[in-house]
């Protein structure tokens, strides 16, 4: 086992290193292939090194890296020198195309909505602020009962909740680095995150708050990148994130304690449970896709799974299917299988892979990891080179929460609410482009008459 678990961890290392082999061609690490990479050295690496004894198929972790190695290959057909070069002539007016007042407004109209309609949705549920305020953790309990037994009713409030939170946090992460004071920043973080936070706190719900965090450093990359400031953090970022760290851990506990571990009155019993529910989040999906991968190969697995071949593009692309008339459904949480370690791990989430393979198959899956890499890196190639882009923007946006997705499934096949939200958010960039192009072009001309001004003669 541990000479497994040994050539396992020296496949997540060589994620890390093709990762770092790109970064030394195009001298940054906020490229694609390399934010990729990292997203799966993370996903793979910790889970792998913090359960060290519990078993796991090395060929599942190097199939993952064939897969990763095959994205950055996408990135080989540009010209990426003349790209970067292009972007630096952004640099000065990045704070007038993202830090605007039309920006700012529709960020304000977004978190509250979202806030509005989050308590329309809890008060059409049943709930009511009684309950909210003085019986919070039986509330989302209640809450999350009702996901879970799919009794609940998913209104348009619901919805528009869920929408108004992703593009909040979006802007949010557009916003940061053009407030000029410290108070203004952390306004912005508050206002970007308190939505997510209030969804994790009363339904139970951590997805939402953590594909926020997401939205909000993509388009804190974007800024970055219009800035010229090609790189993934800055000075002082270790301090920020440790912080942000301590406050989110309590909060995620919160959650957890919301699906029911608020009743069990025994105090070392409880951390056990809280434990165990942070191992299974942050770590369950690489054992479970590694017994899955082991069963599809002939070797020794845990469970017995079904045979889902032929797919044809199913679990890649479920919304896509849907619009098109299927009545295929896929099950809450995407499969039944639960994976279980003792009473330590507990998962049934199996990473995009498990429906990578199931739809297209070993080669097929390759070839389309080596596609997207293409696509995602061509329209990264566009950002830079455009003077005010705005598609290819969303499409970042939209990768960004492709790659952290990926450790579940693919966001492409996930929900339509995604879709509406990229969709809206092209419409906000568009009319923030027009409104742009005035006060640059102000900028010009201001800069031109100052040059163009005699200068007195001493």
């Amino acid at each position: 086992m541990s000479f497994d678990k040994c050539l396992a961890l020296i496949f997540s290392l060589m994620i890390l290193g093709q990762a770092y082999l790109v970064r030394r061609y195009v001298g940054t690490w906020l490229f694609p292939a390399c934010i990729f990479g990292l997203f799966w050295f993370g996903y793979t690496f910790f889970p792998l090194a913090v359960l060290f004894w519990v078993p796991v198929q090395p060929y599942a972790t190097a199939f993952i890296f064939l897969c990763t190695l095959a994205f950055s290959m996408g990135a080989v057909p540009f010209d990426w020198k003349t790209a970067f070069k292009r972007n630096e002539r952004k640099c000065e007016t990045a704070s007038l195309v993202y830090g605007n007042p039309f920006l700012k407004a529709v960020f304000c109209v977004s978190v509250f909505a979202s806030l509005l309609f989050l308590v329309l949705n809890l008060f059409d549920q049943g709930f009511t602020l009684h309950d909210l305020l003085f019986n919070l953790f039986a509330s989302a309990a209640s809450y999350a009962n009702l996901v879970y037994s799919q009794n609940l009713d998913i209104n348009l409030f619901a919805r528009l909740s869920i929408v108004c939170t992703y593009l909040g946090a979006i802007l949010g992460g557009f916003l940061f680095p053009c407030m000029q004071t410290k108070n203004g920043r952390r306004l912005i973080v508050v206002l970007s995150f308190l939505p997510p936070i209030l969804m994790a706190v009363t339904q139970s719900a951590k997805w939402h708050l953590f594909l926020c965090i997401v939205f909000f450093y993509s388009g804190l990359l974007v800024y970055r990148a219009s800035a010229g400031k090609l790189r993934l953090s800055e000075k002082g970022s270790i301090k920020s994130l440790s912080i942000y760290m301590a406050i989110l851990i309590p909060i995620v506990a919160v959650s957890f304690l919301g699906r029911g571990l608020y009743s069990v009155e025994d105090g070392s019993e409880l951390v056990h449970k809280l434990i165990t529910y942070y191992l299974s989040y942050s770590c369950g999906h690489i054992y479970a896709f590694s017994d899955w991968f082991a069963f599809i190969i002939g070797k020794h697995s845990e469970l017995i799974y079904p045979n889902h071949s032929g797919a044809h593009g199913f679990y890649t692309f479920a919304v896509l299917f849907k619009l098109m008339g299927s009545h295929k459904e896929l099950p809450l949480g995407v499969y039944d299988q639960y994976y279980s370690y003792g009473d330590l791990l507990t998962s049934n989430i199996y990473t995009i892979f498990r429906g990578l393979i199931t739809d297209f198959g070993f080669i097929g899956s390759v070839l389309f990891m080596l596609t997207t890499g293409f696509l995602f890196h061509w329209t990264f190639h566009a950002m830079l080179r455009g003077s005010r882009p705005v598609f290819t923007v969303v499409v970042f946006v939209f990768m960004m929460s492709y790659f952290y997705s990926s450790f579940v499934i693919s966001i492409l096949g996930a929900n339509t609410i995604y879709y509406v939200t990229f969709f809206l958010l092209w419409i906000v960039l568009h009319i923030n482009n027009r409104i742009a192009q005035k006060a640059v072009r102000q900028l010009a001309l201001a800069e031109v008459t100052v040059i163009s001004m005699p200068r007195l003669q001493s």
